[in-house]
């Protein structure tokens, strides 16, 4: 009955996270989350990411939400716990490089 609550919970962060169909790019998402908490470029290889977190999906989350976008800004995919989940169909090396940018930055990758 417990582990049937928590996933009833979870149900409400997790529905407020998952993007609408809207969100196909960086300017489309950005307009859906309002209050983004933070951009990243992820370099791996010569393979360029961008990367928006948002709250999280879950009531007990390690990370928060992500969602990521190819080097033109096409929405590729998003994950409700970036500490606990990657991002399906996505795989980046562990030696990828992780930084943080502004949203101004981000505002100008364009699909």
């Amino acid at each position: 009955m417990l582990l049937f609550g928590c996933i009833a919970a979870d149900t409400i962060p997790y529905s407020r996270a998952k993007p609408p169909k809207t969100v196909t790019d960086i300017s489309s998402c950005l307009a859906w989350l309002q209050k983004p908490m933070g951009a990243y470029r992820i370099t791996d290889g010569d393979v360029v990411y961008y990367r928006v977190t948002g709250p999280a999906g879950r009531y007990l989350a390690s990370g928060p939400s992500a969602y990521t976008f190819d080097s033109h800004g096409k929405f590729i995919g998003w994950t409700a716990d970036v500490g606990d989940y990657s991002t399906p169909g996505l795989h980046i090396s562990p030696d990828a490089k992780h930084e943080k940018i502004l949203l101004e930055e981000l505002q100008k990758v364009t699909p």
